[in-house]
């Protein structure tokens, strides 16, 4: 392999360990902001002034956020959210790092997206989007926590790594950023409790007090009559009335971070599941090569490999040229004949059924040209050499 290649590859490790100091100063930053002002706006009612300078109504918002009214417990809950910085912090660092380790052990495996699925990574991963679910929700403790993580959140939203030309792109998850959908509803939904539901309550509230101070009509008589006849109606009725808008706050949060769980075991799954299967299409790929190669030669012939079931089965990037005309029939069935080579090689010289699994299952569905057969296959080499070497 020529020493450019080696350059390019090596910048893998580089960009393991850049993420993982970048991913500490950011949000040890962010930690001391959100905490250091985040407490000292605590009894800042920014909502309740604009309000206030809009309408000449009185009105505290304070009361719709976490804690309610109360700035102890407002404080509590920054305090609770601390740990959570910390569990992020350390849990992400760890991540990164175990993940440049197993690159760098099999630096033929250039998609990550096989560590990212590693049984341990991924329950670290999913400890982290679950530390950052509550670290969310523990911010609507007041509007100036909120904008806070709102500005956070777009900070990681952008792509600050651009991938190199010609480097395959690294996996890594993401945190914290608008990529992830339970950031986004969960941010939806608890702006909905500050802002809507307050308003649909306070129109029940008013609706109730009429239907049993006055001689209702018509639908608020039937809603009196209903109260009184029954206790189980009147106990919800009044529980709605007092509404306790924490509770809404994590009732979201519980809810999500069932989600949470669900999908990513189910995600886990599906990758598995997805890579696995692939020895069945190699083997029906193989067969029906082989076949096709015995018939010619018995018919003196040449290889028909024209049939549109079987190119539905090849590797994407080989349908791609054949499809577009870069290859005829001849030229199509000898670079066939290079990648069942090229099969053949890994399955010889990569024992774990799991990355021959992986690389069978990049083969198809993530090489773009015949090239990066031909790079994985030379980084093969190396890693072979080096680890016998190494004995």
């Amino acid at each position: 392999m020529n020493g450019k290649k080696d350059i390019s590859v090596s910048c893998y490790s580089r960009i393991f360990i850049w993420k993982a100091l970048f991913s500490i100063f950011s949000w040890t930053i962010f930690a001391v902001f959100f905490l250091g002002l985040g407490k000292k706006c605590l009894e800042t009612d920014i909502l309740g002034k604009i309000y206030n300078s809009v309408s000449s109504e009185k009105r505290s918002f304070n009361q719709y956020f976490l804690g309610g009214s109360k700035i102890a417990e407002k404080s509590k809950i920054l305090n609770y959210a601390f740990f959570f910085f910390i569990a992020i912090i350390a849990l992400n660092f760890i991540v990164l790092q175990v993940n440049k380790y197993l690159w760098e052990k099999d630096k033929y495996i250039e998609n990550n997206r096989f560590y990212l699925h590693d049984k341990w990574i991924f329950i670290i991963n999913s400890l982290i989007h679950v530390a950052c679910a509550c670290l969310l929700t523990s911010s609507f403790v007041s509007i100036f926590t909120v904008i806070l993580v709102l500005l956070f959140v777009s900070f990681n939203s952008w792509e600050l790594f651009p991938q190199q030309r010609k480097l395959r792109n690294l996996q890594t998850e993401s945190f914290f950023s608008w990529k992830n959908q339970y950031i986004r509803k969960i941010t939806i939904y608890s702006t909905i409790v500050i802002f809507i539901v307050p308003l649909v309550i306070g129109r029940f509230r008013t609706f109730h007090q009429n239907a049993l101070t006055v001689s209702p009509e018509g639908f608020a008589k039937v809603y009196q009559e209903m109260i009184n006849r029954s206790d189980f109606m009147k106990s919800l009725v009044e529980l709605i009335i007092q509404a306790n808008y924490n509770l809404f706050h994590w009732f979201i949060l519980l809810w999500f971070v069932r989600g949470i769980i669900k999908n990513r075991l189910e995600e886990f799954a599906n990758f598995w599941a997805n890579v696995n299967s692939i020895e069945k299409k190699i083997t029906n790929f193989k067969h029906y090569y082989y076949y096709q190669e015995s018939w010619a030669l018995a018919n003196n012939n040449l290889i028909n490999l024209g049939d549109y079931n079987y190119l539905e089965s090849n590797p994407n990037f080989l349908k791609k040229e054949y499809l577009e005309g870069d290859l005829d029939i001849e030229d199509f069935a000898k670079r066939i004949h290079e990648v069942i080579r090229y099969i053949e090689f890994c399955d010889n010289k990569i024992k774990a059924p799991p990355k021959r699994n992986f690389l069978n299952w990049c083969l198809f569905n993530e090489f773009n040209s015949w090239e990066d057969c031909l790079k994985t296959k030379k980084l093969i080499n190396v890693q072979i050499r080096k680890k016998s070497f190494l004995i």
